[in-house]
């Protein structure tokens, strides 16, 4: 088993900047049979207990820096390393979505926990919009190592599961 973001872990999320907002999709999904979608921007966190880094979906109102008021912000549950990012200690404000019970490609989801979008619609949302060298890097930062017909069977691995809570 790779190593994993857990409970009690410190990570880093890094500063919003111009890298992160081209890193911006839209997931959609249904929920109560109502179509929803919200725009979350996906990061690469560094998880300073481990020394290791991992894809960090985080909804867009908690992220930019045009929406710093809103109550559930990064400025107003991380602390603020200067010129590097928030630091915050993984908790039940957190969720997560993985490949299976190990934790292997396990990747965070910061956003309104109200949302209950399967843990696929982030996968093939990120890989979907990006180019296909882009959709490569993606499946490389989820620790895994895919061609262009491997990218398929890869989101197979994220079907029909809800995000969890940490």
């Amino acid at each position: 088993m790779s190593p994993r973001v857990d409970t009690g872990q410190e990570i880093l999320i890094p500063l919003y900047d111009e890298e992160a907002q081209n890193k911006l999709y839209q997931i959609n999904w249904r929920q109560d049979l109502i179509a929803r979608h919200a725009d979350y921007y996906l990061v690469i966190a560094a998880n300073l207990t481990l020394s290791e880094q991992f894809p960090f979906f985080i909804a867009a109102e908690f992220y930019r820096d045009s929406t710093h008021a809103h109550p559930k912000h990064i400025t107003k549950v991380g602390e603020l390393i200067e010129g590097e990012g928030y630091k915050l200690r993984v908790d039940s404000k957190l969720q997560y979505g993985q490949k299976n019970a190990d934790g292997d490609l396990r990747f965070v989801v910061y956003h309104d926990k109200e949302r209950r979008p399967f843990q696929h619609r982030f996968i093939e949302t990120a890989i979907g919009s990006a180019g296909a060298g882009m959709a490569q890097e993606l499946v490389k930062a989820f620790g895994y190592s895919a061609s262009g017909d491997q990218i398929a069977a890869f989101l197979k691995n994220f079907v029909g599961d809800y995000l969890h809570t940490f």
